[in-house]
């Protein structure tokens, strides 16, 4: 069982590696340090590459005993961050299984007809883009945290018991507080 869980607590680390170039990709893309030399009509690379970015998301919190679920994969391995990774667990629960759909339909293994891609689009018209985008930062950020302790552990990395305490610390808040805003500003979603 030990062998199992270190096996895919290393694939999970793969994964997160991926969703971060991922990520850097996308946020280059929109802040121009990177411009595509393609873009044709309306299915822009900006488009194209935030739907590998969400569609992968989903790989990292599958809601499925046999998926990859970051906040299972954590809590074995860091059990005394419970309330850091229950915190931002909570931020993404809401999209969870919209994100499901939304990977299903458009992301990875898309649809044969446009009825049947429909309901992908729910993710958008349920959450806004900022809420989603917070909650994958969020989860970014505690893993490159926990990730962080681990080294911390291990006597590598350049940061320091306390820096990494602040770091869980400081995302796990931001995630109580982003779960707080959403909820008063009742989740607006695109185009509300």
């Amino acid at each position: 069982m030990r062998d199992q869980a270190l096996e895919e607590l290393s694939i999970f680390a793969d994964r997160y590696m991926h969703f971060s170039n991922l990520w850097t990709v996308y946020s280059d893309v929109l802040s121009k340090k990177y411009v595509p030399s393609v873009n044709i009509g309306k299915i822009t690379p900006q488009i194209t590459v935030m739907m590998v970015l969400y569609a992968y998301f989903y790989s990292l919190v599958e809601d499925s005993e046999d998926g990859l679920n970051g906040f299972r994969i954590w809590r074995a391995k860091f059990p005394d961050e419970e309330s850091a990774i229950a915190a931002v667990e909570a931020q993404i629960i809401p999209f969870t299984s919209r994100l499901r759909i939304y990977r299903n339909r458009l992301g990875f293994h898309g649809s044969r007809t446009r009825t049947h891609e429909a309901s992908g689009f729910n993710l958008f018209t349920q959450h806004s883009g900022t809420e989603i985008w917070n909650a994958m930062r969020n989860f970014k950020a505690l893993g490159a945290a926990l990730f962080a302790k681990a080294n911390h552990r291990q006597g590598v990395g350049k940061w320091t018991a306390a820096e990494v305490r602040d770091w869980i610390d400081s995302v796990a808040e931001r995630a109580r507080n982003e779960i707080a805003e959403t909820k008063a500003t009742g989740g607006a979603a695109f185009g509300s």
